[in-house]
């Protein structure tokens, strides 16, 4: 088997997919995707694509590293990596189907036939938008409430957990990285304990900081210990993993982190000094699935937990559950909630995109599909709506 072409698609609201053509007639998907910089990573894709014509696509690991190496001695970083990312889930994709197996299956077996999945709880109530719409085009139409009040959290987690089968949930703030946001402590704990409160008994509820000033994060993280997040992601800006370190040594809370690491090597500084008892990659940026199967065994030695990072589409929720499936030392899944869908009493993820969307279950959970390679079919006559839809290069 050998690789023809590559082709790249702009999928609604503002998606980049990634097909790979071999000459036996099966094609792979990925998702090649940077958040607010969706043309340099299709730059980057078109310039990989001549390593890859002509060779065996089941040959992964040596693909992975010739794409690595490419760069004249640069490696790596964010564009080149989400490049490498998305064609690597395109050929686990195809080597799933030439085997007649999924991905999971050819990494190890599964662990589990069910994936938990959590969504984003904030100040406003849930709603769903049309597929192919951003999130942002539902502001209109979205139940109103005051966003300023802890019971309208408390509601939006209720809602959540009793209305669409949630089972665990997390809260994000996004308060600069100035030490200003220190009148926004009590205001911060206040809403999070009230997420829980509506959540009720028995759901986790993680938090997400999204990097504020180290000084900020070690007061939001005293503030919020009383309600005990099941972890706190990213209490910090990114660049310095020895402060990250720091913070996690001064608390007992669980700490998370990785969403914008990029291959195995972050991970392993910050899990050998002790920072994380969260890893957080992103299957599309931090090297696809063969990248961050390796996250997942650096992990597992430091006992540390995985959560997936996935704010993209159907496409990279799939290949993230076909790790997930496979992962001794899973925690739960992230997915976006753009691609949510209501039917009745049902919540579906990836309607519209997907033929059999993955649907939430009773225990929060999405079944973890049995077909091979990542186990998904595309809806073609859903996507022809879809794709009629503007596209955007700014996320979701």
């Amino acid at each position: 088997m050998k690789i023809e072409r590559l082709e790249i698609l702009r999928v609604p609201p503002s998606w980049v997919w990634l097909k790979v053509y071999t000459d036996e007639g099966i094609t792979g998907l990925g998702e090649p995707y940077l958040e607010g910089h969706p043309e340099s990573v299709i730059a980057e894709v078109q310039r990989l694509e001549p390593l890859l014509i002509g060779k065996d696509p089941r040959q992964i690991e040596a693909l992975w590293k010739a794409m690595y190496e490419a760069g004249m001695g640069y490696k790596g970083g964010p564009v080149t990596m989400s490049a490498i990312s998305g064609i690597d889930i395109a050929l686990w994709d195809i080597a799933g189907k030439a085997a007649g197996l999924p991905i999971y299956q050819m990494l190890g077996g599964a662990c589990r036939d069910r994936v938990k999945v959590y969504r984003a709880v904030g100040g406003t109530l849930p709603y769903c938008v049309e597929p192919g719409l951003p999130y942002r085009a539902g502001r209109g139409k979205r139940p109103f409430a005051d966003r300023n009040d802890p019971q309208t959290w408390a509601r939006a987690a209720e809602e959540l957990v009793q209305g669409w089968g949630f089972r665990c949930l997390k809260v994000h703030y996004s308060l600069g990285d100035g030490l200003e946001a220190a009148v926004w402590v009590d205001q911060v704990a206040a809403t999070f304990a009230a997420v829980r409160e509506g959540a009720g008994p028995g759901i986790d509820v993680a938090v997400d900081l999204h990097n504020p000033h180290p000084s900020i994060a070690r007061q939001l993280i005293e503030a919020l210990a009383p309600s005990r997040p099941l972890f706190v992601e990213e209490p910090m800006p990114v660049e310095r993993i020895d402060v990250l370190a720091q913070i996690a040594a001064q608390t007992k809370l669980p700490i998370g982190a990785g969403e914008r690491w990029m291959g195995k090597w972050p991970f392993f500084d910050a899990l050998s000094r002790g920072a994380l008892a969260v890893v957080q990659p992103d299957i599309c940026h931090a090297g696809g699935i063969s990248e961050c199967k390796k996250i997942a065994a650096i992990a597992e030695a430091a006992y540390a937990k995985v959560a997936l990072h996935c704010p993209l589409s159907p496409l990279a929720l799939a290949a993230s559950i076909q790790l997930d499936a496979c992962l001794p030392n899973f925690l739960v899944q992230e997915h976006n909630e753009v691609n949510d869908w209501r039917v009745g009493a049902d919540t579906y993820l990836g309607y519209g995109y997907i033929k059999d969307p993955f649907v939430l279950g009773s225990d929060g959970c999405v079944a973890v599909p049995t077909g091979p390679g990542l186990g998904i079919e595309l809806d073609e006559d859903g996507l022809k709506g879809i794709m009629e839809k503007p596209w955007s290069s700014q996320r979701g």
